[in-house]
């Protein structure tokens, strides 16, 4: 086996991208005629017909647990290597780590190599449950940024330079800032910046990537976290990748955080029995978005210019663009994240997120109190993104309202106290109470509404009145938020003198 790394540089990416070595090699070895004596019990499909019969043999056979040709994802020496090595090159990183558990694993293995118990961890507010779960783990003390609120659109954006700024300033003894880019809804904040200012530190930048696995191959218009001088990013492949759900990529660059203590920290996390149809679909995307990525996005792109006109002409509808962004929090904007300001109609976005399901069989990725959400990727065509225009139009035109509708809880636009760390609220003894009764209450729960994956509060966060208010909006208009709590209603608290 030839050394990727012999033959593959940042400057040069696509030497080598055509090949799939673990692909290939777990294919080879679902053809031959083996006797399997071990796991997993079901031996290549010879019981699970029903399973069978559904997804086809071939898959039943690939799914297989790790032998020597097929190599181990906690030690990687062969095919895994070799992967992680192109996966690291498509992406201009030093080293890449394929994630089984999705991002999430990623961005807690991240926090938890930058940080030891009692560092401090600059984090933006409107971070992911997992970075949220990070700091627990890692024992972090995190210090929370407010991202910019956009009360017209009822979204959050990223987090300015300025926050960034301010806190670094406060906060110099910082051992990492994490910072989500793109946003859940595709704004940018200016990652150049923000990695020089907390370079200048020694601070290393943490990304939150997970709706970002195709910004490096998008034709010259976006900056990719790896090139704006990131030192870890994790990035969902199977979000905007192409990869199958829960197979992610952990890239590394740089040496503030050392590769040693990564793949001892993924190892800790992960499976022992790592998925090889989920690691060789992370094969198969990176070598498609490698090769044939930019063509794919330079096209698709006047193809959702189009729609955003079509969707806008002679309507109420209004769609988030990067002028917009730009203008009024100074970010740019993934255009391939077509959010639809749907208010202007009169009804809400769950309202209208039903609707497009229901009665036109479009699956969008979420719906908030003004918006919907859909995700284009590179396997969308002129039809399926024409097939949502109609059915927006349709709506407006049949259940749409007169009236602008409004509500003064539609985003989360405070941080909430944190008044004790989040790991010692998580281990603190705790009690089961109504939430209309938290008010003034240390939380011990996580409070979520999925998606994005967004937390209303953690533990360790005072509950505030508006908390309670944000869950009730949920709840009524989403229908379920999601709480350890094994009562409806009510929040697990850390108790008073405990």
């Amino acid at each position: 086996m030839n050394n990727v790394k012999e033959l593959v540089t940042k400057s040069n990416p696509l030497v080598g991208q055509d090949k799939m070595p673990l692909f290939e090699a777990l294919v080879h070895y679902a053809k031959q005629d083996v006797t399997p004596f071990d796991v997993p019990g079901h031996k290549m499909g010879s019981q699970m017909d029903p399973m069978k019969m559904a997804v086809g043999e071939m898959t039943m056979r690939m799914d297989v647990n790790s032998m020597k040709e097929l190599d181990l994802l906690s030690h990687p020496q062969s095919v895994i290597k070799e992967a992680q090595e192109l996966a690291a090159a498509a992406f201009g990183a030093d080293h890449a780590y394929f994630l089984v558990n999705g991002t999430t694993v990623g961005i807690q293995a991240m926090v938890m190599s930058a940080c030891k118990p009692g560092d401090t961890l600059i984090v933006p507010r409107n971070g992911h449950k997992s970075v949220m779960d990070g700091i627990i783990l890692s024992g972090a003390n995190p210090v929370f940024m407010q991202p910019e609120i956009d009360y017209h659109f009822g979204i959050s954006h990223g987090v300015c330079v300025q926050n960034v700024q301010k806190a670094i300033e406060k906060h110099p003894e910082a051992k990492a800032l994490l910072v989500t880019y793109p946003t859940y809804f595709g704004s940018m904040s200016d990652l150049q910046t923000i990695c020089r200012l907390a370079h200048e530190k020694d601070i290393a930048v943490l990304v939150d990537s997970a709706h970002g696995a195709h910004l490096g191959f998008m034709p010259g218009e976006m900056v990719d976290p790896i090139s704006a001088g990131a030192d870890a990013v994790t990035v969902s492949m199977h979000k905007t990748g192409g990869s199958l759900t829960q197979s992610s990529l952990l890239l590394l660059n740089g040496n503030r955080i050392a590769s040693e203590k990564v793949q001892k920290m993924l190892s800790m996390l992960q499976t022992t029995s790592a998925n090889y149809l989920l690691m060789s679909s992370l094969d198969v995307a990176r070598r498609e978005l490698a090769l044939f990525g930019q063509d794919r996005f330079r096209h698709l792109k006047p193809i959702v210019e189009e729609a955003i006109q079509e969707i806008e002409s002679g309507s109420r509808y209004e769609v988030l663009k990067s002028s917009f962004v730009n203008e009024y929090f100074i970010q740019n904007h993934d255009w391939t994240k077509l959010v639809i300001r749907v208010n202007g109609i009169g009804l809400t976005g769950f309202q209208v997120y039903t609707l497009l399901k229901e009665n036109y069989g479009i699956q969008m990725e979420l719906a908030e109190g003004y918006v919907v959400m859909a995700v284009i990727t590179s396997a969308d065509t002129s039809e399926s993104i024409e097939r949502l225009v109609f059915a927006l139009q349709d709506i407006e035109n049949r259940f749409g309202e007169s009236a602008t509708l409004m509500s003064t809880h539609v985003t989360a636009d405070q941080v909430n106290e944190l008044v004790v760390n989040p790991r010692e609220a998580f281990y603190a003894e705790h009690e089961s109470i109504a939430i209309d009764q938290a008010e003034g209450r240390i939380s011990a729960d996580t409070l979520m509404i999925y998606p994005p994956g967004i937390p209303l509060v953690i533990p360790g966060e005072l509950i505030s009145r508006e908390v309670i208010q944000q869950y009730h909006y949920y709840q009524q208009t989403f229908g379920e938020v999601l709480s350890e709590a094994k009562e409806a209603n009510h929040i697990t608290v850390v108790k008073e003198n405990a």
